[in-house]
């Protein structure tokens, strides 16, 4: 009786361990992590969260210029002897408008948008009275941090060219009409652009000349808006690589102009 009444409890409890057993054989014990829950403790990366931060020069919206050839024939000598040209300073293709592609291009990479005035008939000179109700309307459609008017200046070498080390450069110089009522401003930003020219590659800049009384025109269309600029890019004897050289620095100066406040 007593064997049979040991027999039966012995059954019991092993009824009842059953399931506890069956459990613990299909299920991996507490104290061992499974894979799926290492998973859930590994933080969910986005997209976004795997973008490099910006840049400076992509937070701030690029600055923008606005860019034309008044006296668009205005020609180089070394650059029409170099392409067997007759040599003269003006000629209707081959002349200061040839540097365009070289001025978007290095603007742009200074995070400087470029607008062109495309204005250039190639079977008459433009002057200043010529190209005035297209800069308005074009200025009236659309606001530039900076409007460059782009010459040629008619002096020799010696006065145009830098020669520094072993590279030389074509110097610029800026012409402020004083005979309109807001030319302070025209020439303050000249004198700003100067400035940073010549910190860039000291003695580029030619500085700034401002022009009235008889025999000059006294406005160069400069009343239009306050942060129109002529300047003189090199004169009759630059190169073009002297003139590239130029331009490069320029596109410099005016994104350091323009930016010299933001953080680096």
């Amino acid at each position: 009786m007593a064997n049979s009444l040991k027999n039966l409890t012995s059954i019991l409890l092993l009824l009842f361990l059953a399931p506890i057993i069956i459990a613990t054989i299909q299920t991996p014990l507490l104290s061992a992590p499974t894979e799926e829950k290492k998973k859930e403790d590994t933080p969910v990366v986005y997209a976004a969260q795997l973008e490099a931060k910006p840049t400076v020069a992509e937070i701030i919206a690029p600055k923008k210029a606005f860019v034309l050839f008044t006296h668009s024939h205005e020609a180089y000598l070394p650059i029409l002897a170099s392409q067997g040209e007759k040599v003269a300073v003006y000629h209707p293709a081959n002349n200061i408008t040839s540097f365009q592609d070289q001025i978007n291009d290095q603007f742009a990479f200074h995070q400087i948008e470029t607008k062109f005035l495309e204005n250039h008939n190639p079977k008459e000179m433009d002057d200043y009275a010529t190209v005035r109700p297209l800069v308005q309307d074009a200025l009236a459609h659309n606001e530039y941090d900076i409007v460059l008017d782009i010459h040629r200046d008619a002096m020799k070498s010696k006065v145009t060219t830098l020669q520094t080390g072993e590279e030389s450069y074509a110097k610029i110089l800026f012409v402020i009409g004083g005979e309109h009522d807001n030319y302070k401003w025209n020439e303050q930003l000249a004198n700003n652009l100067s400035d940073e020219l010549n910190k860039l590659v000291p003695g580029i800049s030619r500085g700034v000349m401002v022009k009235a009384g008889k025999g000059v025109d006294g406005v160069y269309n400069q009343d239009i808006a306050k942060n129109l600029l002529v300047m003189e890019l090199g004169g009759v004897d630059n190169t073009e690589q002297e003139l590239n050289r130029s331009i490069a620095i320029l596109a410099k100066a005016i994104s350091n102009l323009f930016n010299q406040q933001l953080p680096s």
